[in-house]
């Protein structure tokens, strides 16, 4: 046999053979487990992106380490003085945590300011800049991402908020009964409001123009503008996601079914994959450039690749 005649055996038979096998595409979103990380307590705040494009961050206890984007292994930590509750990003990547009742603003691993706050800190979320902190007592402060002052506060006349999530100018509030409303930033003046029906499950952004939502009356996920809260999309899955999270233009959607594991519906209402190998309540990140996901379960996060 010549050797253009192998050639074209050897050809053939991979054809065949990826035919056989079931040869498949690769995926467009993240999915390889490049690195996994195991921390002293269980990871009860989202992780995050550090906005620089190194790290993802992920409080555990009283300590924020830095998870390193191409490996998954921790290159730092910053300790606090309490455990941390609430984690944001700035548009210019400060960082910024709550601890009970303090705010802290941290740069290059170290706390370089922090601040005392009226009451506990529920959640946070950012403005551009800005933090904006849901206390316990139902109220929202906003303060100055830089010296961390007070800019303005606001008691929201419908109790009840339980998410909050921000955007440059603006915030969204979620109320566990259902509705959902916008505020302007800094004045908190309503811009829209809405009433998705049932109990809100979660609220989160993606990117700077889309929030992605769902209720206990569905079982998919919403996209709206976060200017007038109207409902454009729906994400159809098997059952109702308690969590999901999104890049920056919704190619896809990675959501948290509780008895199915995570599933990613993409933009064509196709369920592309799914998992069972992260528990049952995992937490997942989404970068916005759909290159990178963190997932968080128990004591661990994994750190997932294109």
């Amino acid at each position: 046999m010549s050797v253009n005649t192998r050639s074209v055996v050897i050809i053939v038979f991979l054809l065949l053979s990826a035919c056989t096998l079931g040869g498949e595409d690769a995926l467009n979103f993240p999915t390889y487990p490049e690195g996994e990380a195991v921390f002293p307590a269980s990871i009860q705040v989202t992780p995050s992106f550090s906005g620089d494009g190194n790290y993802g961050l992920v409080a555990s206890g009283d300590t924020l380490y830095y998870m390193e984007l191409r490996h998954g292994r921790i290159h730092g930590k910053t300790a606090l003085d309490g455990e941390i509750t609430a984690l944001t990003i700035g548009e210019e990547a400060q960082i910024f945590v709550t601890s009970a009742d303090r705010l802290h603003r941290i740069d290059n691993f170290t706390v370089t300011s922090t601040i005392q706050l009226n009451r506990a800190a529920v959640a946070m979320t950012v403005c551009g800049n800005n933090p904006v902190i849901l206390l316990e007592d139902g109220s929202l402060a906003l303060h100055d991402g830089t010296d961390l002052s007070l800019i303005e506060s606001h008691t929201p006349e419908i109790h009840g908020v339980t998410f909050i999530q921000g955007y440059s100018g603006l915030i969204v509030l979620g109320y566990s009964d259902g509705r959902i409303q916008s505020l302007s930033i800094p004045g908190f003046s309503e811009i829209a409001t809405n009433d998705i029906g049932g109990s809100l499950l979660f609220l989160a952004g993606a990117g700077d123009d889309y929030l992605i939502l769902s209720s206990d009356a569905w079982n998919e996920v919403a996209l709206c503008s976060p200017q007038d809260l109207m409902i454009t999309v729906m994400f159809t899955f098997a059952e109702t996601p308690i969590s999901a999270a999104s890049d920056s233009i919704v190619s896809c959607i990675y959501a948290v079914c509780p008895s199915m594991g995570i599933q990613v519906c993409l933009a064509n209402g196709e369920i592309a994959w799914k998992t069972k190998d992260y528990g049952t309540d995992p937490t997942v990140v989404l970068s916005e450039d759909c290159e990178t996901a963190l997932v968080a379960w128990g004591n661990k996060v994994t750190l997932l690749l294109k």
